[in-house]
């Protein structure tokens, strides 16, 4: 009897570890979409040696960003939870990590358009980071 239960318990675990997918796969697939689009930005910035480069390097991740808002947005508000470190699934920390990872470089690349930001083109492509940034966080 109990090596029954003891199966019986073994495969309802299995069917819901494997069988039904994670609860959070939506927000690691916006998560890992955001580290490729932030990936995508750095390679650009890296290689942009002009202000006409930065500021098109620039306007591609604020459109890429403007794209995702609505996704954070949604998983935001569909997993509240997620905030704290504490309630993450693994999958979604390994993620986060990586994450945190590619925002250092994001950080960094600012830097290189630093020496372009007295022209117009640059500092409205920031303007509009920015603006994208803000409206990941649903205003």
């Amino acid at each position: 009897m109990k090596k029954n239960l003891m199966y019986l318990l073994c495969c309802v675990l299995l069917v819901f570890t494997f069988g039904c997918g994670g609860k959070y796969d939506d927000a690691v697939d916006v998560q890992e979409d955001f580290i490729s689009l932030a990936g995508d930005y750095v390679a650009a910035m890296d290689s942009a040696d002009s202000a006409d480069k930065v500021a098109a390097a620039m306007n591609d991740y604020a459109a890429g960003l403007e794209e995702m808002a609505p996704r954070v947005r949604e998983i935001n508000e569909k997993y509240p939870e997620l905030k704290n470190p504490d309630q993450q699934p693994e999958q979604f920390r390994q993620t986060t990590k990586e994450h945190e990872a590619v925002m250092q470089k994001v950080g960094s690349s600012f830097m290189k358009a630093m020496p372009y930001m007295g022209d117009p083109k640059v500092q409205q492509a920031q303007q509009r980071i920015t603006l994208a940034m803000q409206n990941m966080g649903g205003k």
